[in-house]
């Protein structure tokens, strides 16, 4: 592989599949359902585990489509360079701006959920410190290196598991003395079943699987990218699944009378029902480093590694693109992340955010999905149109293809009306760089 107008030192590589999974475990976050529990259990009339397997089974086949691109161009950038060298360089250029805008909300919401956990277990430290302290600790890690940041991703990881384990201990407990009823109320409720209903919560419960697209912003810290990529991808997706379904099966187990939770803290309410005050104070502790720590520095890590990428390809200042030589770590973008991400998390309200941050990820989900088809299946005339083919180039990717589009066309309309005025601007600034596609759109060479 040959870069034009790359810039020396390069990225680290020190990740191996491991550590890619862990990463994409902590960035969709093993306790993201204690903070929305409550959100899905009206829609989908309790059935949140049903909606969590709806989820797994629909993001699997977009997991095949990163797969296939990962093994072709094993290059930090995610989709911006996917579809870029899919389909087209213009089209790849607003693949990338589109899904910097995500990327961009993400670092400030789990900020803000982790500082609102803080500041309710510790009222006297203000708000604004919290957000100002995690977003601060997230950029020195970020800056230090990747191997830190894996090792605190591996730490933190940890640390939620052990409280999931300890939840499910509970709930079993109280199942074994008699005090809970066994009950499947969260995969199937017939008093309450209703599809058009658990299709609605699908649709909010798959954004917590969007965080695999950040373990292909890693590609150039890993080792053997075009394997570890997309193995990591495609098991992030698979255990993920399986943790929220568990979570969320052993909930209603233990408090199948949803309707008497209150909405915002219904999981946190099932913890205390469970363990008593010690587990909701641990969950609480977990909730802000899971969110205000581990999470923060992966989104944090996410974007700063597609700003690389499109900084050393020229389409973004390339100040973007300069790597530290000590650290071997994009220490511009990460900072810029930080500095964006600040005024971002302080001055908006986790409502407002949450309405957009799904726009630019389903954007890039459906364009790399018709690329895997364009490049492979149709441009690729050396493609053997066998049946492995057909499922690899066209059935998969049609499927997530599909999926994606429907959840996109859902979304609600502040998030398509400030989504399209994103866009515009991506292509007004497009424009000016290529001085009306008079100039190519830059992008790196690979030969």
């Amino acid at each position: 592989m040959k870069l034009e107008n790359s810039i020396q030192p390069t990225l680290k590589r020190t990740l191996q599949t491991r550590d890619l999974v862990i990463y994409g475990l902590v960035f969709m976050i093993p306790m993201a359902p204690a903070a929305m529990y409550g959100t899905f259990l009206g829609p989908a009339g309790g059935m949140v585990a049903l909606c969590y397997l709806i989820g797994m089974i629909a993001m699997f086949f977009t997991g095949m489509s990163y797969r296939t691109m990962s093994q072709k161009y094993p290059m930090a950038g995610s989709v911006y360079v996917y579809v870029q060298k899919g389909v087209s360089a213009p089209l790849g250029f607003l693949t990338g701006w589109s899904i910097l805008l995500d990327y961009f909300l993400l670092p400030a919401t789990v900020v803000i959920i982790g500082s609102s956990f803080a500041n309710a277990l510790i009222p006297s430290i203000p708000l604004w410190i919290w957000v100002i302290g995690f977003i601060i600790l997230s950029t020195v890690i970020n800056i230090i290196g990747i191997d830190l940041m894996s090792k605190c991703s591996w730490i933190l990881f940890a640390l939620q598991i052990i409280v999931i384990l300890v939840f499910l201990a509970c709930v079993i407990h109280l199942w074994l003395n008699g005090t809970i009823k066994f009950n499947t109320i969260s995969f199937y409720n017939p008093a309450q079943f209703n599809m058009s209903g658990v299709l609605q919560a699908t649709g909010i419960v798959i954004l917590s699987y969007l965080g695999f697209d950040a373990i292909s912003t890693l590609a150039e810290e890993a080792i053997k990218p075009e394997k570890s990529i997309g193995k990591a991808i495609i098991w992030s997706i698979i255990i993920i699944g399986i943790i929220f379904m568990v979570i969320t099966f052993f909930a209603g187990l233990a408090y199948p009378n949803y309707e008497e939770l209150n909405v915002d803290t219904a999981f946190i309410d099932i913890v205390n029902f469970v363990g008593g005050p010690w587990l909701t104070v641990l969950t609480n502790i977990t909730l802000i480093l899971s969110f205000g720590i581990a999470t923060c520095q992966a989104s944090q890590a996410a974007v700063a590694r597609i700003l690389f990428a499109m900084g050393r390809d020229g389409v973004l200042p390339k100040k973007l693109g300069y790597v530290n030589e000590k650290h071997q770590t994009p220490v511009v973008a990460t900072i810029f992340v930080g500095l964006v991400t600040a005024p971002i998390a302080l001055f908006c309200s986790l409502g407002f955010i949450s309405t957009l941050v799904s726009f630019g990820a389903l954007v890039g989900f459906i364009l790399l999905n018709v690329a895997v088809v364009w490049r492979f299946f149709i441009q690729d005339k050396e493609c053997p149109k066998d049946g492995k083919a057909i499922i690899q180039y066209l059935i998969c990717p049609l499927i997530g293809l599909v999926v994606t589009l429907w959840i996109f066309i859902n979304l609600g309309t502040a998030a398509h009306t400030i989504g399209l005025v994103w866009l515009a601007a991506g292509l007004m600034y497009l424009l000016a760089v290529t001085k009306g596609f008079r100039n190519p759109v830059p992008q790196m060479e690979l030969s």
